[in-house]
């Protein structure tokens, strides 16, 4: 089993609310020195979409191949990241990461991922960061819907790090190529209806086979009575059908509910204010990126 790395950048900026110790080359730097760390097989692909800052693109190239999209959206990015995996230049049997470009890593997050993926074959999606039931994010907004008929598993123990069934992921996630391939079409679904977002909640939860929505809430939105504006209330009750049709979707032959892991306390985190992963001093796993990346090109 060898590991398989695919950076996704963009070379704009949201306006998401940051800490003030974020910025895209410190996540870059974070995530080239977990994969450093790594023994054995690794192989490391950056999809770049739209002009990266040269400094960056300049690391990208010493550490791996790149591919350029021409400033495309960010389903069409998407896409083509997991095209990449799934385009049979790899085997099944691999296990491919995907990161997003405002994700920060501890040093020993990639080796500790190799490691539970050698160790649990029976998980087919890991988590770096993720919710699980005694740790949903900490977002705002209402706790996570508890799918019908979930189930708590006891906790993994892989070396020094305690893994556990998570709820979901994000964009940034864990897969066996085998298993990703046969689920593209759940990743698919859940691009849509949306432009520019992915319900990565809702595709975590599909591939397990649970049900992302409860009736009772459906019910509610379809009527108008979502919480919120007018505007909010007509949004929801047009959705509702589809998020009906996304319940649906999550009915699995049993040989095909994936499970879905990750390590508890986090080793990654969405660097966003709201959704910072608990149990770490991110701020010092920033700076220790830049001193590493400090020291490598004092080397060079």
């Amino acid at each position: 089993m060898a590991l398989r790395l695919v950076y996704r950048s963009y070379g704009g900026e949201n306006q998401k609310n940051r800490p003030e110790y974020f910025d895209k080359r410190s996540c870059l730097l974070s995530f080239l020195r977990s994969a450093d760390a790594v023994g054995g097989d690794v192989e490391l692909v950056f999809v770049n979409n739209g002009p990266i800052a040269e400094e960056r693109v300049a690391m990208m190239r010493e550490h791996g191949t790149i591919v350029d999209l021409p400033g495309v959206g960010v389903h069409a990015s998407y896409a083509s990241a997991l095209g990449v995996a799934t385009d049979g230049r790899w085997p099944d049997t691999d296990v491919v990461w995907f990161s997003e470009d405002d994700f920060l890593y501890r040093p020993e997050a990639f080796s500790a991922l190799a490691e539970a993926a050698a160790a649990l074959p029976e998980a087919d999606y890991l988590g770096l960061y993720g919710s699980s039931p005694d740790a949903p994010h900490t977002q705002p907004g209402p706790g996570l819907h508890r799918p019908r008929t979930w189930t708590d598993l006891p906790p993994w123990r892989v070396g020094d790090q305690e893994w556990v069934r998570f709820y979901s992921t994000t964009a940034t996630f864990g897969a066996r190529i085998g298993a990703l391939r046969e689920d593209l079409g759940i990743f698919r679904w859940c691009t849509v209806p949306h432009r520019n977002m992915f319900r990565d909640h809702d595709t975590s939860l599909l591939y397990q086979g649970f049900e992302p929505y409860s009736y009772r809430r459906l019910a509610r939105d379809l009527v108008g009575g979502a919480p919120g504006t007018a505007k909010e209330k007509v949004r929801e009750a047009f959705m509702a059908p589809f998020m009906l049709a996304t319940n649906l979707r999550s009915h699995r032959r049993s040989d095909r509910r994936r499970l879905l892991v990750g390590p508890r306390p986090n080793l990654a985190t969405h660097v966003e204010l709201g959704y910072i992963a608990s149990g770490t001093d991110w701020a010092e796993v920033a700076n220790g990126a830049r001193e590493w990346g400090a020291e490598l090109s004092r080397v060079s």
